[in-house]
């Protein structure tokens, strides 16, 4: 299904609400709370769960599990998945307790996810049975509720070629043979995706670069094993290399800043990027994708000068953390025209996209900076849904400009 994308705009009437009014500095810190107690009703073969109790499914899993009395190596897996299961609601406690997960948090839950789903597999074949473990994929979801609002996940279908061939080639086998015992609903699912070109995620493509754990399986033929198949179903040589490239660009040109000069205590990075993607899902839209147009951006900045809201700067988007001694002295919009370019590693953002300078007095959050704790800008704000624009309205749109840029020059 093909989402519909959102235009967010906003008024240049000062007195309303439309705006971006904080730019907060952000990435979960350590966290450094004890863990809960270890849960006494449970213990999977020398590992005890401690946040199972946010679990009923996963406690009678594996208490059913450990009532088989399973071989040595079977013991050994189940008590890794286990802890996978338990690192995943661990993820899901804190995120409840803070009312906030990092996209770094996220992202590597949902990894946790496809070694869960992964090894349960393996465990199954062995035993000779088949558990559903779909359900935790509901804890994913819950996870992904507390990502901030303006938490965006960017879709690329600029994988190669060859890479959804390779899919399609897995597709046609199964169809004509059966999965058998071979791949998981996630694998499947990365098939059709790639064998349609649909566009996906950055996690997404970290699931595919992670699948390079696979590639000793790869070389063998169709039939000979699940080797061969899952290879092709996640876009073969050519789909995990890509996403390997791919994942090491996308978070270099994440939405992040340098350290530009730590004796003069200067950091600078990317404020908004011009007419990328943003994945939203919430009730009164459901899932669809929102952007902001290089026109809007201009806007905002002009706006955001016209208010003076340069020192307007809080942390995680915590309104109770706004902090002092932290000012952007330095703001300027992409324009390729004007030779006003985007900073080094942020080369081929659109023009429109908005880059920015703070100076950090303040000690505290200097040191938290150095140390990693905050890694990125992200900014926030209230806007006005514009009516959606679909995929093909989308790319005509680009054509229409693409062609009209052509007639001018």
């Amino acid at each position: 299904m093909t989402l519909p994308i959102y235009e967010l705009k906003i008024s240049d009437n000062l007195q309303d609400e439309a705006m971006v009014d904080y730019i907060a500095l952000v990435d979960a810190p350590a966290i450094k709370k004890d863990f809960l107690a270890f849960n006494d009703q449970l213990s999977i073969y020398g590992f005890s769960p401690k946040f199972f109790y946010l679990c009923p499914m996963a406690t009678e899993l594996f208490k059913h599990l450990v009532e088989m009395n399973v071989g040595i190596n079977e013991q050994g897996m189940l008590r890794s998945a286990g802890q996978i299961a338990d690192n995943i609601l661990e993820t899901e406690y804190y995120a409840i307790e803070k009312n906030f997960v990092s996209l770094e948090d996220y992202n590597e839950a949902v990894l946790l996810l496809d070694d869960f789903i992964d090894l349960m597999a393996e465990i199954d074949k062995l035993i000779g049975m088949q558990h559903d473990v779909s359900f935790m994929q509901n804890h994913i979801d819950k996870i992904k509720s507390y990502l901030p609002i303006n938490t965006f996940a960017e879709s690329y279908n600029d994988y190669p070629k060859e890479a959804s061939e390779n899919a399609k080639i897995a597709l046609r086998w199964a169809e004509k043979n059966g999965w058998g015992d071979c791949g998981t609903p996630v694998g499947k699912i990365r098939a059709n995706q790639l064998a349609n070109g649909e566009p996906i995620s950055r996690d997404t493509i970290a699931r595919m670069a992670s699948f390079e754990r696979q590639r000793q399986n790869s070389n063998k033929e169709l039939g000979d094993g699940c080797g061969r198949l899952m290879w092709l179903a996640w876009g073969g040589d050519a789909g995990v290399e890509w996403a390997s490239r791919k994942l090491a660009q996308i978070d270099k040109t994440k939405l992040s800043f340098s350290i530009i000069s730590e004796e003069k205590r200067i950091i600078s990075g990317a404020l908004m990027l011009a007419d990328e993607l943003i994945f939203r899902d919430n009730e009164r839209f459901g899932q669809h994708y929102v952007k902001f147009s290089a026109e809007t951006i201009k806007s905002i900045a002009i706006k955001w000068a016209k208010k003076n809201f340069n020192n307007h700067v809080n942390l995680m988007h915590d309104p109770e953390q706004k902090v002092k001694g932290v000012t952007m002295f330095e703001s300027w919009l992409v324009d390729s025209e004007r030779g006003i370019m985007p900073m080094k590693g942020f080369e081929g953002v659109a023009d429109g996209s908005w880059f920015g300078s703070f100076y950090v007095e303040n000690e505290k959050v200097w040191q938290s900076i150095k140390k990693g704790d905050y890694k990125g800008f992200s900014v926030e704000g209230l806007f006005d849904y514009e009516q959606p624009i679909s995929a093909e309205e989308n790319a005509l749109k680009k054509i229409s400009e693409l062609l009209n840029s052509i007639v001018e020059d």
